[in-house]
């Protein structure tokens, strides 16, 4: 089939031609403005469509050329040159096939796949790890504004299996009323005002000065269809809604209705799997960061797939950014979602390799998650009480004001204090009611929808909350390039510690926060060219995972895998039993003390778990047994308390004071 086309998108053509079984292969011939004189994808079903290595992909493999055009790569003189790719499965076959191919034929090959798509031979390339705002956002710079090849390797089964997804309240933008008088300055003074004089002031000024025209090229891209267009609300004239929250002296948050996580997540994702010089890897957990024979460059990973278990070593001349999101899942009670995500990976990657991290202690917990018996608890946005909920104790009276004079729009670690030290006394409720019900059902429809399925209503209900454990303020310690202290690895969004939050996060800088810096950590690897030549590919592919993968699918084997699975899981409850009781809202050194002792001793019990049979369950324990000691530690020795970080006196505090005197 030879379909002339004009290049706008290198998979538009092919979409109704792939659903026919009959077709073996398609070559568009697509006529381009630059250098490039035509563009082939060679496209063949059956197992050369998932496996390249193959009998059938050996023989078409010679077939495959690919020249991307005027739409993503104007800047450049030689197109062919620049997007030459090794394999099928990369690139533009790999996120074509992804999201083209039947969900039957996907299952049946996408281990396969996966492991060829990470083949060590495309070693000029970024590694991203995760694929939320900050991961697509590194890979989108990295590939659109430098031409760098990418490949995006997450743990979820989709791209938007990640906590950004989750979002609910939206992401800072700028009011450009001039009524309202947002700036800037206002932006900084209101950010340094939650973090507890704890910002790191030239990381605020960053995100402030850069986040409106990041917002626009990544997430308002109209014209180009490169980036996102994300739908966010806007009013009868077509201008972007901004609602107030928490601690923002304007409203500047721009959103969709109560799902800005989603919809951000659904449109950047879609950009980067459309982009022809992004790879995409899901099902596949990174389990340790590979470093130069004197430790000081990072120049790959090891790498799980999911399904078939076998572990393998990927290499990068560029570098690896770790944005694979928080560790506020190692505590029993959080409004992080279960599975993989939020336990710590990146910061764990991260100690083990040696780099550095900080602020570990300050940990947020949000103050209105909603508390039903037998439940996981479910995010109440902050956006609820920026749009007027009103928190009550069980006779109705309003308490917020006793705590602090912005009551309600208190920074969030007051808040959370506020409502952990009422409940001693008291149950506690968030309540909406005196808002219109049909208004409450447009602006806040998910979790109305999530209430309606309990017999509950925000428009007629006072909900029972309670603080949950919510999102890092600290992480890997980077620069304001997201560089760490090795040499090649890169941290963004709630992996990595900027120093913006300070003590404490102000309400929507999450996500901005991923934008910018994961756009800064592309611009920087773009700036600065390869970190390594990585001549000894024998040596870092290594031999560390022979044995393990040659016994993979041995009976015996997989049955000792399936009871470390067990144990893991009990270890790991047993870990945010200990998170939450002695490292939780309000903490004391001798509970930080315990609490250190016993993450030791899960750390070690998980190593050998984890050396015994890797897999989920034991990689996610080893993860977040290294994150919460580091938290344990971070909070044991610091004994102020400031933001998020509350540390009471008890006799060891006191002792401590009068050896120092």
């Amino acid at each position: 089939f030879f379909i002339n086309y004009p290049f706008h998108h290198p998979t538009v053509p092919t979409i109704s031609l792939l659903k026919s079984n009959m077709i073996t292969s398609i070559r568009l011939k697509a006529p381009i403005q630059r250098n490039a004189q035509r563009c082939i994808f060679t496209l063949c079903r059956g197992s050369f469509s998932q496996n390249p290595g193959c009998e059938d992909g050996q023989k078409h493999s010679s077939e495959w050329q690919q020249a991307v055009g005027n739409k993503y790569f104007p800047q450049f003189q030689d197109l062919n040159e620049r997007t030459a790719i090794s394999s099928p499965c990369n690139s533009v076959s790999q996120s074509l096939f992804n999201r083209r191919f039947s969900s039957a034929t996907q299952k049946k090959n996408t281990g396969s796949a996966k492991e060829n798509a990470l083949s060590i031979e495309n070693k000029d390339r970024l590694l991203v790890i995760g694929s939320g705002v900050a991961g697509c956002s590194a890979a989108l710079i990295a590939a659109q504004t430098h031409g760098i090849p990418v490949t995006l390797i997450c743990a979820g089964s989709q791209l938007v299996d990640c906590n950004s997804y989750w979002a609910q309240g939206g992401i800072i933008y700028r009011n450009y009323d001039p009524a309202v008088k947002d700036t800037a300055e206002s932006l900084c003074q209101d950010i340094h005002r939650a973090g507890a004089g704890l910002c790191n002031d030239e990381a605020v000024r960053k995100l402030a000065a850069e986040g409106p025209d990041r917002v626009r090229e990544i997430l308002l891209d109209e014209k180009n269809g490169i980036f996102a267009n994300v739908p966010f609300d806007k009013d009868k004239d077509g201008e972007l809604l901004c609602c107030l929250e928490a601690s923002h002296s304007a409203p500047r948050i721009i959103h969709f209705a109560d799902q800005s996580g989603k919809a951000i997540t659904e449109h950047i994702t879609k950009a980067a799997a459309s982009h022809p010089l992004i790879s995409i890897c899901t099902d596949s957990i990174v389990t340790d960061l590979l470093l130069s024979d004197d430790s000081k460059t990072c120049v790959g990973v090891d790498v799980m797939n999911k399904e078939s278990r076998l572990i393998h070593a990927q290499v990068s001349t560029r570098g690896v950014v770790l944005a694979s999101g928080g560790l506020g899942g190692i505590y029993s009670n959080t409004t992080n979602p279960k599975g993989f995500n939020a336990l710590g990976s990146s910061v764990a990657l991260a100690l083990r390799a040696g780099a550095l991290a900080s602020d570990l202690e300050y940990v947020q917990f949000h103050p209105t998650a909603l508390t039903l018996p037998g439940e996981a608890k479910f995010l109440l946005t902050e956006a609820l009480r920026g749009e007027g909920a009103i928190l009550r104790d069980d006779e109705g009276r309003a308490f917020a004001k006793d705590f602090h004079e912005d009551g309600e729009l208190a920074p969030r670690d007051v808040v959370s204090r506020g409502v952990y030290n009422k409940q001693k006394t008291s149950p506690v409720f968030l309540d909406i009611t005196h808002r219109d019900a049909a208004w409450i059902d447009g602006r806040f429809p998910s979790i109305q929808e999530h209430l309606k399925k309990r017999g509950l209503d925000l428009s007629r209900d006072r909900l029972p909350i309670s603080p949950a454990s919510h999102y890092t303020c600290g992480g890997v310690t980077v620069d304001e390039h997201g560089l760490t202290n090795i040499k090649g690895l890169y941290a963004a969004g709630e992996s990595a510690c900027t120093g913006l939050h300070g003590g404490n996060r102000l309400a929507s800088t999450s996500l901005l926060e991923g934008l910018v810096w994961g756009a800064a950590v592309a611009d920087h690897v773009g700036q600065n060219g390869q970190i390594t030549d990585i001549e000894n590919e024998s040596e870092i592919n290594g031999s560390r995972y022979l044995a393990h993968n040659s016994k993979v699918n041995d009976s015996a084997y997989l049955e000792t895998s399936r009871r470390n699975s067990k144990e893991a899981e009990l270890l790991l409850t047993k870990l945010k039993k200990t998170m939450w009781e002695k490292v939780g809202v309000v903490r004391s050194v001798s509970g930080t003390a315990e609490a250190m002792e016993s993450l030791h001793d899960l750390k070690q019990a998980s190593i050998e778990l984890f050396e015994e049979t890797p897999n989920t369950e034991t990689t996610g324990l080893r993860d977040a047994s290294y994150a919460g000691e580091a938290v344990a530690r971070a909070a044991h020795y610091n004994r102020q308390s400031k933001g998020a970080h509350c540390i009471e006196e008890d006799e060891d505090m006191l002792n401590d004071v009068v050896m120092a005197s």
